[in-house]
């Protein structure tokens, strides 16, 4: 339990580095040898177990600060102390902060460290599914925090120009020493895809607890990561995939609406649990509700109260996050969860034109949004007014989790399905057209420095 104790405070300490040094040579802060090196496949497992630092700060909140859910009054963005939150707000380029660029690298380190150790640990047979798990674990996890970076810091994925577009900067190894390089938009999600098809071969189906990576977890990953290139007919195969093995969704009738914090930690939905930092512009107490968004729920739309909580000034707050913290925090989740998958499924459904298969997935998933006396299923006369449906729903269901930052960025060049976000601020008009660099981040001036890589427009 000792050596344990020490690979893990450790390891945070060395992330802690990464993050104050702004991963200037990936991780300054290298480990006693010592008191660090693993000799069992479980000193690797406590280390993929640490909640603390894999589950809990990877995954950028920056994603949700970016998107139009929200909005903030004049007042409420002037007290954000942090100007790059203040910026990040209106789209105003900025390359002063790197928390959100470091943080997911600190995951991507600890997966490194994890596979590089795992070859020199000696099992048993009888051990061999624990080893899976651990190998498939680091993988799930280099992978899907490459993922959050490239939603931020990556160019959106074109298929016309995926060689060219400036992709991130891959991690495959946990020494600092290696050079820095920023990999082309194809060969950052073909890295992606690549550990994502082998942790779903490698993982098991049920994990121990949901924190940790599952089969049907890397499949959902695989269907999100395939929905952000617009591949469609893989986006909804791996979605397939992932529900053949997992499906349940709760039944909002049964949750206490009324509740500060409806939706528990670990509820019957999440495939696999993270969640990104709290961060100020959207603590409840700030973030308001999109007006039109919130007026784009039914009255009968179970989703209009147990997501949202009406504030004194008749706006609204959202309290519906995956983890159980409701209005006090306001955390972002960051994980898998079944809705979203059935939600992939169906949009895949749409556009392979198969119109019938996509309302049925649709309709499962707001059967059990709506109060059961007052439902009734949506229908659509073709695959067009189908996708529209799906994509207004897909809005509408996955609030504050990350992912419509990434269906904005998709999305932007449909003029079918986009619409420029917009903010008012001391009344000045800000806007996000289609064609704006700022869909993409520029990456911290430090990183940028110190590694001599291209920045982005």
């Amino acid at each position: 339990m000792k050596r344990t104790i020490n690979i893990l405070t450790l390891l945070t300490v060395a992330a802690m580095a990464c993050a104050l040094q702004s991963c200037e040579r990936y991780l300054d802060a290298k480990p006693n040898a010592k008191l660090t090196t693993p000799s069992s496949l479980q000193d690797l497992q406590y280390m993929l177990d640490d909640y603390s630092n894999i589950n809990n700060v990877g995954y950028p909140a920056t994603s949700e600060v970016l998107s139009d859910n929200y909005y903030l009054s004049d007042q409420d963005w002037t007290s954000l102390s942090n100007l790059y939150d203040r910026n990040n707000y209106l789209w105003i380029a900025d390359d002063t902060d790197a928390s959100a660029y470091t943080r997911p690298y600190m995951v991507v380190y600890i997966a490194n460290v994890v596979l590089e150790q795992l070859p020199n640990i000696p099992y048993q047979s009888a051990e061999t599914s624990q080893f899976n798990q651990i190998k498939g674990s680091a993988l799930f996890l280099r992978a899907a925090l490459h993922y959050a970076v490239a939603q931020l810091y990556g160019q959106p994925y074109d298929a016309n120009n995926e060689q060219v577009g400036a992709g991130i900067a891959l991690r495959y190894t946990a020494d600092y020493k290696d050079p820095v390089v920023r990999s082309s938009v194809k060969e950052t999600y073909a890295s992606m895809i690549s550990d994502l098809k082998e942790a779903a071969r490698l993982l098991p189906v049920v994990p121990l607890v949901k924190s940790r990576p599952s089969k049907p977890a890397a499949f959902g990953w695989l269907a999100r990561a395939y929905l952000a290139m617009n591949d469609f007919e893989n986006a909804g195969a791996y979605a397939d995939s992932c529900l053949q093995l997992y499906d349940s969704l709760m039944d909002f009738n049964a949750l206490d609406a009324s509740a500060n914090a409806p939706i528990s930690r670990f509820n019957e939905e999440v495939i696999f649990h993270a969640r990104g930092t709290v961060n100020a512009a959207l603590h409840p107490s700030r973030a308001k509700i999109d007006t039109n968004l919130y007026q784009s729920y039914a009255d009968d739309d179970l989703r209009k109260i147990v997501y949202f909580k009406e504030n004194a000034d008749g706006s609204h707050a959202f309290k519906g996050d995956y983890d159980g913290s409701g209005v006090s925090t306001g955390y972002v989740f960051g994980g898998i969860a079944t809705d979203e998958i059935y939600l992939v499924r169906a949009e895949a459904q749409a556009r392979s034109g198969n119109t019938e298969a996509a309302m049925e997935d649709l309709n499962v998933l707001l059967a059990s949004r709506f109060d059961h006396g007052a439902f009734v299923p949506l229908t659509a006369t073709d695959a067009e007014e189908a996708l529209a449906l799906i994509l207004g729903e897909r809005r509408k269901e996955l609030l504050f989790r990350g992912t419509r930052w990434t269906d904005l960025r998709r999305l932007r060049n449909d003029p079918r399905f986009f619409t420029a976000p917009k903010r008012t601020m001391d009344g000045n008009g800000y806007e996000l057209p289609a064609e704006s660099p700022r869909f993409t981040l520029l990456i911290p001036h430090d990183v940028i420095t110190i590694n001599n890589m291209p920045q982005n427009p």
